[in-house]
């Protein structure tokens, strides 16, 4: 994406020569992830050879005495770098630190409503990613992740990484050539607004979890937050759940294929 540095090749050439992910580990990391089972024999090497990177790039930062081992690092890079196949690791390279809660934590928000008037409130976060720095990622929902069931946070939070790259988050990563702004523009923002319209209740601010009502949306209602959460969402779908988001809203898994350059239903 940000063109050839060979400083920086040469110093992934070193990783993968000598930091590559034990053999064991990374048949644990592709039998234990269900959203990885799809992957050919070629994708599932690159994928090594992306998550190898992505171990030697970043660095992971426990808080609070969070448990940090080798199985959770594989697992996060392993789910990370699955957007990165039709990429490359240069799309992650604006942060170095993965900071690992043991569950949820709570962040207090202030928010100014449209008279105004500034708000103040707790809110439970299971990932965060910042705008220019590090993500955090709580181990308890990491675990949760892989599973197929739609939700994973580190997808999520990967996701708005990856739309942060032009300087604003807001739903639109910056596309490849040849890909139109407008059909991206007009599939998201028409699903968007239908989501919304389908919701029966408002918009609530709750933790994400794996746990889902039975009458609860199809597509996570976190996705009507906003349009760069509905992006985040979208992509956690089309890898856990690819049937489903091309069901609900086809277009938008559409220019999720072109952009993400992988379709998870084409086995």
């Amino acid at each position: 994406m940000s063109g050839f540095h060979p400083l920086r090749a040469a110093r992934r050439r070193r990783i993968l020569e000598t930091a590559p992910i034990e053999e064991g580990l990374w048949d644990w990391a592709l039998r234990e992830h269900r959203i990885l089972h799809w992957l050919k024999p070629a994708d599932a090497s690159l994928l090594r050879e992306l998550s190898t990177i992505f171990l030697g790039e970043k660095r992971f930062e426990p808080l609070g005495g969070a448990k940090v081992d080798d199985e959770l690092k594989v697992s996060v890079a392993s789910q990370a770098s699955l957007l990165l196949l039709g990429l490359d690791a240069d799309w992650y390279d604006g942060f170095s630190t993965i900071m690992i809660a043991e569950r949820e934590y709570d962040v207090r928000k202030r928010e100014m409503d449209e008279a105004g008037v500034m708000h103040e409130y707790d809110d439970s976060f299971a990932g965060e990613s910042f705008d220019l720095g590090p993500v955090a990622l709580s181990r308890v929902d990491i675990e949760a992740s892989g599973w197929g069931d739609g939700y994973n946070v580190v997808i999520h939070e990967m996701a708005h990484k990856l739309d942060g790259r032009d300087g604003s988050y807001d739903g639109a990563p910056p596309l490849h050539p040849g890909m139109s702004r407008a059909a991206w523009q007009e599939s998201f923002s028409e699903a968007f607004e239908d989501l919304r319209r389908r919701l029966d209740s408002p918009r609530s601010r709750k933790p994400r979890g794996r746990a889902r009502g039975a009458s609860a949306p199809r597509i996570d209602p976190y996705a009507a937050e906003s349009p760069d959460e509905f992006f985040a969402v979208a992509s956690e779908y089309f890898y856990e759940r690819p049937a489903l988001l091309k069901s609900e809203y086809p277009a938008v898994y559409e220019q999720l294929a072109l952009f993400y350059r992988r379709d998870p239903l084409a086995g």
